[in-house]
């Protein structure tokens, strides 16, 4: 497959958009993640209707996050990324005006979808482009500063949703709906990419996306590097969900009760967000200090797992230190996972490589789910923090003993070559 990089764009403009859409793209959903289920809530849904939405959209997630990846594999990144987009603006809208639970839940499932066809396709859009430029590239500060835009696009649009729910509910919606018009259109306008093999037919396209997805599972289980990455992803998505499920109770607790905690917990969701940035952009730093990308990985990340321990202490000073603790370091540990897989792969199976990471994160954070909610209420929130912390421990423990650059350096050149075959 040929990559034909868009004329006049070097290695610093590829990397500008990647990090201006990944901004872009997230910004909507930080609006729309405080206020999705008062909303929902204002509906006339009762929490369990609103847990089943929730739930319906992790299902559709998981269940088309490989296939979308194959799509995007085969058809390209920019089709995809065009869909992606438009069913989130399509997603919001429907949340900003619908009443009846059928269009709540059809919203529900586009955002699903959405999700399940953007988890890889602009990284591996940028990665191909800058590959062709030049094989050798370091992908690490791009992909920090890339994921960092991800998480300063969540903070930002939490602390902006704050303001403009103030006014009615939907509000917040209806920005995230005009925001992601203008994601849609700079995706057309930006993301170029050459010419892929010729399909036949629909069919044809069809026919190929299981095949891809089946190269892209056999290879993440049967290439080592991919398998560790695999299984850090999953232990960082118990962690993550164990954070996300047990310290707003802990907030509650130290403020009162629940309605009181409501506005010191987002606050608290906004500095974590600024400090995933913080880490992402400190990630290649990190990897020349640390001397391996997968050392600094495994450093941070066994780190963050310290600190997931100290959120369950009763005192709020330490408590806080920890949750932002986790977010830098696992912000750190993102980027340079993200590399190890890319320089694992070539570009035809790219981005089912990044489908399956985000399956194995989500995998992860829905046992965790359901596992930590029993053991808290038989033990204590304490005991699910130390868990969580434990279990990401030993996630980190995939990345000891990682091969030498020398075979990262082969699979750079193997995707130079796939780039101009």
């Amino acid at each position: 497959m040929s990559v034909r990089t868009p004329a006049t764009l070097d290695a610093n403009g590829l990397r500008r958009r990647l990090v201006a859409l990944s901004f872009l793209r997230w910004f909507p959903t930080g609006l729309t993640l405080p206020v999705t289920v008062l909303l929902l809530q204002q509906r006339g849904l009762d929490l369990a209707a609103v847990g089943l939405l929730v739930a319906l959209h992790s299902a559709v997630t998981v269940v088309l996050e490989l296939p979308t990846g194959g799509v995007a594999d085969v058809v390209g990144r920019r089709p995809v990324l065009t869909v992606a987009s438009a069913l989130s603006v399509l997603a919001a809208v429907l949340l900003a005006v619908g009443t009846s639970l059928p269009v709540l839940s059809a919203a529900m499932v586009l955002l699903g979808a959405a999700r399940a066809l953007d988890s890889g396709p602009l990284q591996a859009w940028y990665v191909d482009h800058v590959q062709a430029l030049d094989a050798g590239t370091d992908l690490r500060p791009a992909l920090g500063r890339a994921a960092s835009a991800e998480s300063l696009g969540l903070g930002a649009g939490a602390l902006l949703a704050g303001g403009v729910a103030a006014v009615a509910l939907p509000v917040p919606f209806v920005v995230a709906a005009g925001v992601g018009v203008v994601h849609l259109v700079l995706v057309r306008r930006w993301v170029a990419e050459g010419a892929r093999p010729a399909r036949g037919s629909v069919r044809d396209v069809l026919r190929d996306v299981p095949v891809t997805v089946a190269r892209g599972v056999t290879t993440a289980a049967t290439r080592a590097p991919l398998r560790r990455v695999a299984l850090v992803m999953g232990a960082t998505g118990v962690a993550l969900a164990g954070i996300e499920l047990l310290a707003p109770g802990a907030v509650a607790d130290a403020t009162g009760g629940e309605q009181r905690a409501a506005a010191p917990y987002a606050v608290l969701v906004t500095l974590g967000f600024c400090a995933s940035a913080g880490g992402s952009v400190l990630a290649a730093r990190a990897a020349r200090v640390a001397r391996s990308g997968s050392r600094a990985a495994a450093v941070s990340t066994v780190l963050a797992a310290l600190a997931l321990g100290v959120v369950g202490l009763p005192t709020v000073g330490a408590a806080v230190t920890g949750f932002l603790a986790v977010y830098v370091l696992l912000g750190i540990a993102g980027p340079l996972l993200d590399d190890l897989t890319h320089r694992a792969v070539s570009s035809r199976e790219r981005a089912t490589a990044l489908s399956v990471n985000s399956l194995v994160l989500q995998a992860g954070g829905a046992g965790a789910a359901a596992g930590l909610g029993v053991l808290v209420s038989a033990t204590s929130r304490g005991t699910g923090f130390v868990t969580a912390g434990a279990v990401l421990a030993f996630g980190a423990l995939a990345l000891v003993g990682w091969p030498r650059a020398g075979r990262g350096h082969a699979a750079a050149r193997g995707e130079k070559k796939v780039c101009q075959a």
